[in-house]
């Protein structure tokens, strides 16, 4: 199980640390959990499982994917944990990027049929 924790880590593109945070551990009792020193509790797996959206399965046995097929992709995964290191301005500019992304989007669907029958026309 230390090696798939490791994995799954390493697959989150997130620190020891940053990984024992978001389940709310001790980093050093992660640490240990990682030597094998310590066997983690069931609360602790069902505490990965839930916040990473990991397969018990193969949490427990190594057997199956990683993550739970009906979630995210690792890449919206790791994009995810980099959001959550943001601070506030930077989770403010991130937003008016995605906006401004979208309303590009957006406008590039509407105008797409438009500029391709005016190509046309010439």
């Amino acid at each position: 199980m230390y090696t798939r924790l490791k994995l799954l880590i390493q697959e989150l593109g997130l620190t020891q640390r940053q990984f024992a945070q978001k389940i709310y551990l001790d980093p050093g009792y992660l640490s240990r959990i990682l030597q094998g020193k310590i066997r983690p509790p069931e609360r602790i797996l069902l505490l990965i499982e839930k916040t990473f959206h990991v397969n018990p399965q193969w949490l427990r046995t190594g057997e199956g994917d990683i993550f739970a097929e009906s979630e995210l992709s690792s890449e919206k995964r790791r994009l995810l944990a980099a959001i959550d290191e943001l601070d506030e301005s930077q989770l403010q500019a991130l937003s008016a990027f995605l906006r401004y992304l979208k309303e590009e989007q957006r406008d590039s669907d509407l105008t797409s049929p438009i500029e391709e029958k005016e190509a046309s026309d010439s």
